[in-house]
């Protein structure tokens, strides 16, 4: 102790001598060499998924538990189903065949499946829906009042139980979970129900078309699928009689002309007969079957330009009378008023589509008039060739006697006349019971089975799902740590070889601390420890040399005093005296316990003192004769950045290494004091400590080239990583220093 208590100012120095050549170990010294990652992708995958299994394994679990959750909140879904036949064509098929044929049933069938499928015909379904919904709630508002009324009669039944609101509370779960958004318009919003509910298709090639409509109450489903196709058919069947009612009208209107024609043919006949008698005259025949011929094409084109008038006359009165868009488009007859009419529907606000229906209007009229215009000239063209015809015939009976012509032109009309008699006929009785053309085959029944696959069926996809989720959520979190864990990964993002893992100590107070690494010296935190001190310390540390230490951090959560600590300790069993010197501002908490616990008196100066040369080298040491190590601390009022940029550091260090074995450097952390830029000129080695998974590799970096300076300064400099969970270490599999650190010395 003699040393310690000259000072340096006094003390005499007969000749010059050098200072101390700075030891290096191979350890610190060798160049890095790149680092080669030998994990492949594939291992470094399998080996993050291993460490995670847990992990995993509780994603899947969740996935799976989420999935039936969220199957049992869902409600069970029923299809009924009502298949339509559609008839065959009934016109005959081109010369094509079977073919051909075939061709029209598929066009039949298309077009009555766009046709179910219409805007309209949904509409007319939802209207249709609310009446029989409306007489439901009329039938059930008086039952209930009839059981109201029978029970108030009868004494209450202590047997009778409520039946239980199944799924009541997972619906609403799914309805939080799962919201789905309904329009404001009720009307559209039966809409949207209907068509997300309905489905239409042909089945296989047959003349089959079934509609299905699911829904969660399986009477619901079969009321609204046999709903769709019972309006449609009874759409169809309105649409067919208002057709042959108007042939029928056309067909009455022109039955008196034919008549008359008949009665004055049947009278000239007659009257021949009377005036000539019974002559066969058969030069005439031609010109009689051509004017009998061209009498009949008259009639007809006089019957359809009468249903043409009449056409015309109830558009222009419907036009008077301010009739519905949708009676004139029915008049009309235009697929092209029809939609504009359904718009309007749709959008009653919107003037574009009245305009678009009032010009659609006028061209149908136009069109309707010019087809009267074309039959009227029709008409008389007819009239004119039946008007030299008659000339003829009557030149030819004139000539050879009309017998033969009167006899055709009879027969003919009186046939036409028996075609339209029967043509009414059956008009009268297809309109007394009118056929859509479809019939329905098989109505819906209240199915049994639903649709949806059962909550168990859910688990399996779900358990996938959220197994691959948490893979992926693992590998992003490997992808974007930026802290370091081994000694490879730590030397290729520093740039310093790493010289030891400290494995993590519960309880890191003086105590625990001292026993640790005194106490348990087969222990892996004291292996580790003593490791680096002779990884750090030159190989001369046995021929008596001195060793000053700088340990410092990015941050004070590094454990960075915990290190100091624990090399002070270690040095301890060297056999030389062992100087820890904090220089934190406050006092480290650990230094402060060691005080408290196991030091003699207090100093009465501190390092500023002594750097300063107002005291001696004993003055400013506080004694910790218990453990063995001396201590040097920093007033709490002094200004370290002062002190190190005015004071002698190789006088410092010349008189700590004449009396100290291995001096330990407590520096701040460079994050928040970078005065420790200055300290590497004052020991011999630096000690950068960095905790392990949870420095951030760019912060450790920025501080560590904030204290290599320029690299003015040869003062080799290693890392540490600190507070190593080994257990956690060791499913990296890393393949490093830590994994030794578990195996048990006996």
């Amino acid at each position: 102790m003699e040393g310690s208590k000259v000072s340096r100012i006094h003390l005499p120095h007969a000749t010059e001598v050098p200072p101390p050549v700075r030891e290096i170990n191979p350890r610190i010294r060798r160049p890095l060499e790149e680092q080669i990652d030998t994990q492949t992708p594939l291992h470094q995958l399998v080996t993050t998924l291993q460490r995670k299994k847990w992990f995993l394994l509780a994603m899947i679990l969740a996935g799976g538990v989420l999935a039936a959750a969220l199957g049992l909140a869902r409600p069970a879904l029923y299809e009924a189903t009502t298949q339509v036949l559609v008839d065959a064509p009934s016109r005959a098929a081109p010369a094509g065949g079977l073919s051909s044929a075939q061709d029209l049933l598929e066009s039949s069938i298309d077009d009555h499946i766009t046709m179910l499928s219409s805007q309209s015909h949904l509409r007319s379904v939802v209207a249709e829906l609310r009446k029989v919904d409306a007489g439901n709630v009329a039938g059930a508002s008086d039952a209930t009042q009839r059981a109201d009324a029978a029970t108030a009669t009868s004494p209450p039944d202590p047997t009778r139980v409520e039946p239980p609101k199944l799924r009541s509370a997972l619906d609403g779960l799914l309805t939080k979970i799962w919201p789905r958004s309904t329009p404001a318009d009720p009307e559209a919003a039966e809409l949207k129900l209907l068509r997300e509910g309905i489905r239409i298709g042909q089945e296989l090639r047959s003349r089959v078309i079934s509609v299905g409509f699911t829904d969660k109450d399986p009477a619901r489903a079969a009321l609204v699928a046999n709903t769709f196709v019972q309006v449609y058919i009874a759409d169809l069947a309105r649409r067919n009689q208002a057709a042959d009612e108007q042939e029928l009208d056309s067909i009455v209107a022109g039955l008196p002309a034919i008549r008359d024609n008949l009665a004055e043919a049947t009278d000239r006949l007659e009257k021949y007969r009377l005036s000539h008698g019974a002559v066969d005259q058969g030069a005439a025949d031609n010109a009689a079957r051509e004017a009998a011929e061209l009498t009949q094409q008259i009639s007809m084109s006089k019957a359809d330009l009468a249903a043409q008038e009449t056409r015309l006359h109830r558009i222009q009165d419907l036009r008077k009378q301010n009739a519905p868009i949708a009676s004139l488009a029915q008049a009309i007859g235009t697929p092209e008023l029809a939609d504009l009419a359904t718009r309007q529907a749709g959008a009653p606000a919107d003037k574009g589509p009245n305009k678009a229906i009032d010009s659609a209007v006028e061209q149908g009229l136009a069109r309707v008039a010019a087809e009267v215009d074309i039959y009227r000239a029709q008409v008389e063209a007819l009239e004119d060739r039946k008007k030299v015809l008659d000339a003829v015939v009557a030149d030819t009976a004139g000539r050879l006697s009309g017998l033969r012509a009167l006899e055709p032109q009879v027969s003919i009309l009186t046939q036409r006349y028996n075609d339209l008699l029967s043509r009414q006929q059956d008009l009268e009785r297809r309109i007394a019971n009118p056929s859509p053309g479809v019939g329905i085959l098989s109505a819906a029944w209240p199915p049994v089975n639903p649709t949806t696959l059962p909550p168990i069926f859910l688990v399996p996809p779900g358990m996938i799902v959220f197994g691959l989720i948490g893979g992926i959520l693992l590998l992003l979190r490997r992808h974007f740590d930026r802290t370091l864990r081994g000694e490879a990964e730590a030397e290729a993002a520093l740039g310093v070889p790493c010289l030891a893992l400290i494995p993590q100590a519960a309880n890191t107070h003086a105590k625990r601390l001292k026993q640790l690494v005194l106490g348990q010296q087969e222990s892996g935190y004291s292996r580790a420890v003593t490791s680096l001190l002779v990884a750090a310390a030159p190989s001369q540390l046995s021929a008596r040399s001195s060793q000053i230490m700088l340990v410092t951090s990015s941050t004070p959560e590094d454990g960075a005093t915990e290190l100091a600590w624990s090399l002070a300790l270690v040095a301890t069993r060297l056999g030389g005296r062992v100087l820890v010197v904090d220089l934190e501002p406050k006092g480290a908490r650990l230094t402060l316990e060691f005080l408290n616990q196991y030091g003699g008196p207090k100093a009465r100066h501190s390092f500023a003192d002594y750097v300063c040369d107002r005291c001696t080298l004993g003055d400013a040491i506080t004694g910790i004769p218990e453990v063995g190590i001396d201590l040097m601390t920093l007033g709490p009022s002094e200004d370290l950045l002062t002190l190190l940029s005015r004071g002698n550091g190789s006088e410092v260090m010349e008189d700590l290494h004449s009396v100290y074995s291995v001096v330990i450097l407590n520096g701040p952390s460079g994050l928040g004091r970078p005065e420790a830029r200055f300290l590497t000129e004052w020991a011999d080695v630096v000690l950068f400590a960095v905790r392990w998974a949870k420095t951030r590799r760019h912060v450790a970096r920025g501080v560590l080239e904030m204290l290599q300076g320029d690299g003015s300064v040869p003062v080799p400099v290693g890392s540490v990583l600190t507070r190593v969970n080994l257990r956690k270490h060791a499913g990296y599999r890393l393949g490093d220093s830590a994994d030794l650190l578990r195996e048990k010395v006996t």
